[in-house]
């Protein structure tokens, strides 16, 4: 039988959300009876929540922070048992130190995807965690880590200039948790180098889309996690978050102003009726306009508590129609450009039924990879190898993703 382990006086995070904490985390490890794999249990002992216990209940992953700044991630955990609050238990997938097992979120691959390394990864998140940490205190924040993982970022992106996004790779390690933040500022800064921004411009660019939902933790979690339509003042509390975010970092000497203006400016429209000012056109700053279409892209891409995340190219068409409308129509030409919808490895349905494999993205359209042909109109198997560039092909196109399980298709190799 495996040993049982416990953590004592821990804050408890969800994503985003400070949770409360607890005088103790008890994790036990399942066992192994014969072949079977009994489920990992775990308590919490002396919970204290800033809100209801129900608020756990709806999350997918949980983040502990001891008080020497240890963090563990808790994944795929799920409460069982809540008739005794000082006691609570429940069931999860694994329970271990966040450096151990911080998910992969961007990998390379034949030089089409941007590498953003675990090391960068983890500090960003470790960066984004004092600084809830210091917000919910109410002390100013102290940005150093956020400014040091932005450099790592910038330096990163700039090491692969003709790289291109992987969308699918951009993935939520909860429902809506701090990669939310690391996300969009990595599309915030892959738009920038593509529009040709100078490194100082790309810093204060990152540094503005990493904190650019501060203001958030100024809003109740009742709201923010609300399944359903908020009330005309729900959301009008909703809309003061980016207000509330420039006020958080204007106590910091060390952002620079065009840094603030990001959360202050992600939620205004190109063509005016967004907020909180209403402004319109390039009167939005430029760093405001990036990060409006990074932060709705990832946001639509990432499950949240009263929907599902959408596939990359639908949330791609959401996108495009914002154009001229509520996005900079420049900035998201160089956006689409530098996606790849359909990544080496995926496999799409073409429109005349057929199955491909795609080798390669085409950094001239996101649409017309070059693909290898799996099985035909007919739904035959192919046994020779039939490459096809759609670039090349004005009869052929994607008409979206294939489903693996109907297609009996194995993709585990390219090539």
């Amino acid at each position: 039988m495996l040993e049982a382990t416990t953590l004592r006086d821990l804050a408890i995070f969800t994503g985003y959300s400070h949770i409360g904490s607890c005088r103790e985390f008890v994790w036990i490890p399942g066992d192994v009876i014969g072949r079977k794999q009994l489920p990992s249990r775990f308590v919490i002992r002396g919970l204290t929540c800033e809100y209801e216990v129900e608020a756990l209940m709806i999350r997918k992953d949980l983040y502990l922070r001891t008080e020497t700044g240890k963090e563990y991630v808790v994944t795929n955990f799920q409460i069982t048992d809540i008739t005794d609050i000082e006691n609570i238990s429940g069931v999860a997938e694994n329970c271990s130190l966040l450096f151990e097992k911080f998910p992969e979120m961007k990998t390379v691959s034949d030089g089409e995807r941007v590498i953003i390394s675990k090391q960068a990864q983890v500090m960003a998140f470790q960066a984004m965690s004092n600084v809830v940490n210091q917000v919910k205190a109410g002390h100013g924040i102290d940005p150093k880590g956020a400014r040091e993982v932005t450099s790592l970022l910038v330096e990163e992106i700039l090491k692969a200039p003709d790289a291109m996004m992987n969308l699918i790779d951009i993935k939520s390690f909860d429902d809506y948790t701090f990669t939310h933040n690391i996300n969009v500022a990595t599309l915030c800064l892959i738009i920038g180098q593509s529009m040709g921004l100078s490194q100082e411009d790309l810093f204060d660019l990152g540094l503005g889309g990493l904190l650019h939902d501060i203001g958030k933790l100024k809003v109740s979690l009742s709201i923010l996690n609300k399944d359903g339509k908020l009330t005309d003042a729900e959301f009008t509390e909703m809309k003061r978050h980016p207000t509330y975010g420039y006020e958080i970092l204007c106590r910091s000497k060390d952002i620079s102003e065009r840094a603030r203006m990001v959360p202050l400016s992600h939620h205004e429209k190109f063509q005016g009726k967004g907020y909180p000012k209403g402004l319109k056109g390039e009167a939005i700053p430029l760093f405001g306009r990036i990060c409006a279409i990074a932060d709705v892209y990832d946001a639509l891409t990432t499950d949240r508590p009263y929907r599902v995340a959408m596939a990359p190219h639908e949330a791609m068409k959401i996108v495009t129609s914002g154009i001229d409308t509520q996005f900079d129509p420049k900035i998201l030409t160089v956006f689409l450009h530098k996606m790849s919808l359909y990544p080496s490895g995926s496999l799409v349905l073409l429109n005349d039924g057929s199955v491909g494999l795609v080798l390669k993205a085409n950094p001239k359209t996101v649409l017309r990879p070059t693909i290898k042909l799996l099985k035909n109109a007919q739904g035959e198997r192919l046994k020779t190898r039939t490459e096809i560039d759609l670039m090349k092909t004005s009869n052929l196109f994607i008409a979206g993703p294939a489903n693996r399980n109907l297609l009996n298709v194995t993709t585990s190799k390219v090539g």
